[in-house]
């Protein structure tokens, strides 16, 4: 393992001190979300995140996301990206401190007790930003599906 340049080090520490408010955050904020949405039962995404992956695609296909909304829907398609796949697949958030990693300092969901590669790990923000980047035939539900083929294969 490499040793940790200075700004990383620091970088590191904000992100190790900043964990539990983060996590902590992210559920509510999916509740809400769910519940903004008109979803019944929004409190039932931490339960059962997959029962709102196709009413949450449909929904999204007709937005159109502008620059000014980005980050509030892109952190939230986060939670909800992360939350699914920490259900499915028996995982959880963590702080990846794995300099070799391309998730390095990343908030990622990972540690699936459901695969073999006790290693797997993705970063379900970045999978929201690739997501939202598509102009064109965008759906939430193929691209989860992909990422859960992919971390089975990692």
């Amino acid at each position: 393992m490499r040793n940790l340049s200075e700004t990383e080090q620091a970088l590191r520490e904000r992100r190790r001190a900043g964990f539990d408010a983060f996590f902590q955050e992210s559920r509510p904020v999916l509740v809400d979300f769910m519940k903004r949405l008109g979803f019944e039962e929004p409190h039932a995404v931490l339960l059962d995140a997959r029962k709102f992956l196709g009413p949450l695609d449909a929904w999204m296909r007709a937005q159109v996301v502008g620059t000014d909304q980005r980050t509030w829907i892109l952190t939230r398609l986060g939670y909800f990206i992360g939350e699914l796949l920490n259900q499915e697949l028996a995982g959880y958030w963590f702080l990846d401190e794995d300099p070799e990693s391309p998730y390095f300092l990343h908030y990622v969901v990972g540690r699936f007790t459901n695969l073999p590669n006790p290693k797997a790990r993705t970063d379900p923000f970045a999978i929201a930003d690739r997501y939202l980047g598509k102009t064109q035939n965008r759906s939430l539900s193929s691209l989860i599906d992909n990422t859960e083929k992919e971390l089975r294969q990692a």
